[in-house]
Parts: structure tokens; sequence; C-alpha cells
């Protein structure tokens, strides 16, 4: 026989089922909740990501979870080849004295938009310094003709309602108000007081004036505000993984597999920071540059070598790796924002 509540049964189980793996995984809701808050304390994940904290593997604390050591993966971290602007690698780097490395045709590009706009700006503000001398002199001229009216009306021996008579039609109506919808005027104030008693009306509404500041005349660097010049932007030559392989063959490789130091033989990253050798463009190691730069501050990539200054030798600017140990705070840390323009 066939139990007609049997449907009815096996749905409401299911639904039962479902609550129950829902009270689990409580990740969906708009607020931080009690069983969250403790996954994050404690490194874990929620029961509905990754196995959940009740299974093998479930505990992330020994993995960094939830802690001070690992604040961003290695995806966030930008390339020690990328272009800083693009983020893509650069086809022809070049570097700042600050480490700062972008792709040659983007830098320039973005020179000659910071130069078009700085104009532009220069322009927008003589034209308010300009508007506002011929808003003073306006001012100035209308209170000297009123100290005139006035001077003659004393000498004349008039009233100030004699005074007011001799004004122009209309020179006074700018002391009143006129309120009209679809022009059917619904208010004409003349009161000394309009502007207290009829705020409301359009023309005695406060009007914000947005004032425009003295541009910067110099072109700068968009992550060290520094002024940013043609002839500071040094030719950077790294030293491929594959001396056989071809530029589109390099870009395609994994990122700490493209260049090595040409010295000690090792991939340069972000976890193996590099530096400049300015004289010939070379691009080294930190270790390498410790260990044998350092020593007799010759550039022996020269023929012949060079003697190098502290100047000559240019740290990257690396991001870091992800880990707190591994990345440099300050040199992430962003002291003012700056428009990029186009690139």
């Amino acid at each position: 026989e066939t139990d007609p509540q049997r449907p009815h049964r096996r749905r409401h189980a299911a639904s039962l089922l479902a609550m129950g793996k829902h009270s689990k995984n409580n990740n969906d809701r708009a607020f931080f909740s009690h069983a969250e808050r403790q996954a994050a304390a404690y490194g874990r994940h929620s029961s509905g990501m990754l196995g959940g904290h009740n299974t093998a593997g479930g505990n992330f604390v020994d993995r960094g979870w939830g802690t001070q050591k690992r604040t961003l993966d290695s995806d966030s971290m930008k390339d020690l080849d990328a272009c800083s602007l693009t983020l893509v690698p650069c086809v022809e780097p070049v570097i700042t004295p600050k480490g700062i490395i972008y792709d040659k045709q983007v830098i320039y590009q973005y020179i000659l938009d910071r130069k078009v706009d700085i104009e532009r700006e220069l322009k927008a503000w003589e034209a308010q310094q300009a508007a506002d001398a011929s808003e003073e002199a306006d001012k100035q001229r209308k209170d000297h003709d009123a100290r005139i009216e006035e001077f003659v009306a004393r000498q004349e021996g008039l009233s100030k309602s004699d005074l007011a008579s001799r004004q122009p039609a209309g020179a006074g109506a700018s002391k009143g108000a006129v309120g009209a919808v679809m022009g059917r005027r619904l208010l004409d104030d003349k009161g000394a007081h309009a502007a207290d008693t009829s705020f409301w009306v359009p023309q005695l509404t406060p009007q914000a004036k947005a004032r425009l500041d003295k541009p910067d005349g110099v072109v700068r660097c968009p992550f060290t505000n520094e002024p940013l010049k043609l002839k500071q932007l040094y030719p950077v030559h790294f030293t491929p993984a594959d001396e056989s392989a071809s530029a589109s063959d390099i870009l395609s490789m994994p990122r700490n597999e493209r260049y090595i130091c040409p010295l000690t033989k090792k991939a340069l990253s972000n976890v193996n920071p590099a530096a400049l050798l300015r004289p010939s463009g070379k691009v080294v190691s930190m270790p390498a540059v410790a260990s044998i730069i350092r020593k007799d501050m010759l550039d022996p990539f020269t023929e012949p070598a060079t003697k190098m200054k502290e100047t000559d030798i240019i740290p990257f600017r690396v991001e870091g790796t992800g880990f707190a140990a591994k990345t440099d705070e300050k040199a992430l840390k962003v002291t003012k924002f700056s428009e990029a323009g186009r690139f």
C-alpha cells in the first residue's frame, strides 16, 4: 500500500538535514558570527571550507591562518620584473633611483599624459585667478561708486530715502527675493530681511564654489611622489635563465624561472631580491651585492671594471612574499595618492 505522506516526509527529512548542515556552515550571513570569530582566532576554517576544522588537516594554525604571519598570498604580490603601472612583465624595463621598475613605453606615455594634464590644470587655475581678480576689481569699483554717492548726498543734504530714489530702477532688486514656478510668481519679497525670511528661494540659496589649488608643475612618480625625470630612468638588463629562449618564451615562463643572477646563478624573485648595477645595467641578487660587489665596489660587467659609488647600486623595490617576515612594510606604505593617468 502506497503511503501518500511519504514524499512529504522525505522532503521534510531533507530540509532537516539541510538545516543541520547550515548550522555548521554559518558563513553566509551579513555579520561575523561567533563560530567564524573562533575559527579566525584559532586559525581554523569553518567546516564548509577546505575539509572543515573537525576533519584531518582542518586546523590551519601551523600554516599561519588567523595569525599575523600570513597576510597576503604570493599571487597578490607584483612580480620582480613586472611594470609597476601595468603589473605585467616588462618588455623594455627601466628603473628609477628608488628601485621602481617600469616598462619604458608605459612610463614615457605616462610622463607625456601627465604633462598634458598639468598644462590643462594650470590653465584652469589661471582662469580661476583671473575671474577672482575681475570679481575683486568689480567689487572695489562698486564700493568706490557707493562712497561717491554717499559723499554727494551728504554735501546736498539728502536723506537715505532721497538717495534711494535717485538710483536707477532695478538697482536694489538684488536685495529682495522673487519665487516663481513655471512662469507664475509665488513670492515677491522686497524686505530688508528677505535673505532670512525667504531663504528657500533659489537665488538666495548659498552656492559652494569649487576652488582649484595651484597644480604642481613637476611630473612625479606615482609611488614615491618624487620628481620623475627621463635622464634618471636607467635601462635594466636581466640575465635569462635560458640563454637560447626568445623574449616571448621568457615572458611565458613562471615568475621564479625567468631570470637568474649572473654571479650566483640563482633565480631572481621576491624571495631572492635583486639590485641594479647602474654602469652596466646588469641585475644581480642582493646576496651577491653583499658578498662580492661591496668588497671592491667595481662593476665586473664593464670593460674595464668601473668604480662605483653607493648610489650606483639600486635595490629593486619588491612587494614581498606574502609573509610578514619577508616583507618590508615601510616600502609598501602609501603616503600620498596621485592620479596615474592613462597608459
